[in-house]
């Protein structure tokens, strides 16, 4: 711990004899938070029975603006939230592009996908067992959120300073494959990493870091950003004045082991704020040039969608969740609304310097990251998964063929009619391929 604390002191020692250079860049940061400000049903699992009890520490919302020469503005938001409502993207999206002139593509909405968070407005909420007042303070709750998510991006859009960018790649090794047998399939532990200085490179304004687990450590009663929001809050403690945002890579099938302890979070967010601070103190690759961003929904196929008689005969189950998601539909039919055979799905690439930065929405199996690295370049792609809309699983055709949880079951929690249809991983890489062409 002290040599690294070393290392970094006399990185910015040896930053400081630098002569300011202007990159053109410029970089804003914010930090909200949004902790529930009364007990509310928490989500990550549909085996709770109650709400909050207090907190581990606070939740947030971090905001990272960046602007190249040419005056091309995004944004980044890092949530520790347990997935991003496609509602409140496309409302916080609405409020920016009317105040700031920002584009859907511009903006990108990450989260850690903590389980010791609020429960949200169409995402993983079906699951719980909540009675209507419950319903009614997740609404409410949703829409004060937005107001916090919005302002998070207005304080960063303030806050613009001239800046340098950077990128490099570190390495993490807490993450092991959960499906069976565990801890044999496929990882990613690369710590993709981009850090903002000062125009004269004598202060760390920021860092956006990411990391491909699942943010699972902890499922008590207790809000916290797991070991994402450890990690976040302890580069900050060391760096005052830098803001620390965290993204979760293709880490679906991907978690912290062990785990079920508070002590063991904060060793596992060490872990990952010590492997963001090497790749901080060495020389990273200068971002150059402009920022591009794109941004497509494709739609990805069901397998099948289920008849009005077959979601009835469901509708009696034993099992609640079944049973949940057969009376939510048939509900939607008698209202004149069939269910689609598709789904939106949202592909985002922004391209900075020589990095392509790939969004994908959903929670990501780690097949797509490793795939996406070999045929766009290894150390010049990152993957963030979990990203702009977290409908589902999206399963690699592997894991699809293999079917559990990833593959199959998960589709009932997360109220979808069937699991996907084969070729959606072709489907997907083929889009991020194209987005990433000049």
């Amino acid at each position: 711990m002290l040599r690294c604390c070393l290392i970094w002191s006399l990185f910015f020692v040896l930053s400081a004899t630098v002569v300011a250079q202007d990159s053109g860049w410029k970089a804003g940061f914010s930090r909200v938070v949004i902790t529930p400000e009364k007990p509310m049903w928490m989500s990550g699992y549909g085996g709770r029975t109650h709400a909050s009890e207090g907190k581990v520490h606070d939740l947030y919302a971090r905001a990272a603006a960046l602007q190249d020469a040419g005056g091309k503005r995004v944004v980044m938001v890092s949530l520790d939230l347990v997935g991003v409502p496609k509602v409140m993207a496309e409302r916080v999206s609405a409020a920016a592009k009317a105040k700031h002139k920002l584009e859907r593509a511009d903006l990108m909405f990450c989260c850690s996908h903590t389980h010791c968070g609020p429960a949200l407005d169409q995402t993983l909420t079906h699951m719980l067992d909540m009675k209507e007042e419950d319903w009614q303070q997740v609404m409410a709750n949703q829409k004060w959120l937005d107001a916090r998510v919005t302002e998070a991006i207005d304080t960063a859009m303030a806050d613009l300073k001239p800046a340098r960018l950077a990128t490099g790649v570190g390495n993490c090794g807490f993450a092991s494959n959960r499906r069976p047998p565990i801890g044999t399939g496929p990882i990613d532990h690369e710590v993709p990493v981009l850090r903002v200085l000062s125009a004269d490179g004598t202060q760390l304004r920021g860092m956006i870091f990411g990391y491909a687990c699942h943010n699972t450590v902890l499922g008590f009663y207790q809000w916290c950003g797991d070991y994402a929001g450890f990690a976040q809050l302890y580069l900050e403690e060391r760096h005052p004045g830098a803001t620390a945002l965290f993204f979760s890579g293709c880490g679906a099938d991907q978690n912290p082991l062990p785990r079920r302890k508070v002590e063991l979070a904060e060793q596992y967010g060490r872990m990952l704020a010590l492997s963001v601070g090497k790749v901080v103190a060495t020389e990273m690759s200068p971002v150059s040039g402009e920022v591009t961003t794109r941004f497509r929904e494709i739609p990805l196929e069901f397998s099948m969608i289920p008849s009005r008689d077959e979601l009835a005969k469901t509708a009696e189950s034993a099992d609640r969740y079944q049973r949940t998601r057969a009376k939510l539909f048939l509900k939607d039919i008698d209202a004149g609304m069939p269910l689609a055979p598709t789904y939106p799905y949202p592909v985002q690439v922004w391209k900075l310097g020589n990095v392509n930065w790939v969004a994908l929405g959903g929670e990501v199996v780690v097949d797509y990251s490793l795939r996406l690295k070999r045929e766009l370049g290894q150390g010049q792609t990152w993957v963030t998964g979990y990203a702009n809309d977290v409908m589902a699983y999206i399963p690699s055709e592997r894991v699809l063929v293999e079917g559990g949880y990833e593959g199959d079951s998960s589709m009932i929690v997360y109220m979808q009619p069937s699991k996907w249809k084969a070729g959606l991983e072709d489907q997907i890489v083929a889009t991020v391929k194209e987005l990433t062409k000049p």
